[in-house]
């Protein structure tokens, strides 16, 4: 692999894997610059091309924003490098999808809709907002789509849903929607 054709970051993981060694953590892979976390960080371009080969059997997730161009072919290249999960989390709604969850990949084209834990783990990931605002923004939508959806369901599973999300999201979970 040349180093032209690695996004800035990558050229660590490279090394670190020619060793015979991985990272510990889920790789973020961000299109919206720099990211301030303790997980491995690489930085692309939406813009550019790249090889994606150093992420096969890692865990990845894209970090990008809505309205980031060309994120369908880019997260196409990279599940074409077989990594062991990816994810793209949309920075600007705190929220995201599961393309590839080790191994199970949803039947639809778009993903699977991330989870209400699973986003909480996120929160104030890309953001310039805090990760208690983040929280906060998180439960209100969930909130609002598991009461948009109640009706659908017996009452007993509406309390047992209510409960989970009391212990994902404490206290962010009573606040007005």
């Amino acid at each position: 692999m040349s180093a032209q054709s690695l996004p800035y970051g990558a050229a660590e993981i490279v090394a670190l894997r020619s060793t015979g060694k991985r990272p510990a953590d889920m790789l973020l892979i961000s299109l919206i610059g720099p990211l301030r976390e303790t997980n491995p960080v690489i930085v692309a371009q939406p813009s550019r091309s790249y090889d994606w080969r150093f992420l096969v059997a890692l865990p990845a997730l894209i970090v990008a924003s809505t309205d980031t161009p060309n994120l369908s072919n880019i997260a196409k290249a990279i599940d074409a490098a077989a990594p062991a999960s990816l994810s793209v989390w949309f920075a600007d709604r705190q929220d995201g999808i599961n393309v590839l969850l080790d191994g199970y990949r949803p039947r639809t084209k778009a993903g699977r809709r991330m989870g209400a834990a699973q986003r909480a783990a996120l929160a104030g990931l890309g953001s310039s907002e805090t990760a208690s605002d983040c929280l906060l923004q998180i439960a209100e939508q969930v909130k609002r789509r598991a009461m948009a959806n109640a009706d659908r369901f017996e009452s007993a599973l509406v309390e047992m849903a209510t409960a989970g999300f009391r212990r994902t999201f404490g206290a962010a979970w009573g606040a007005e929607a």
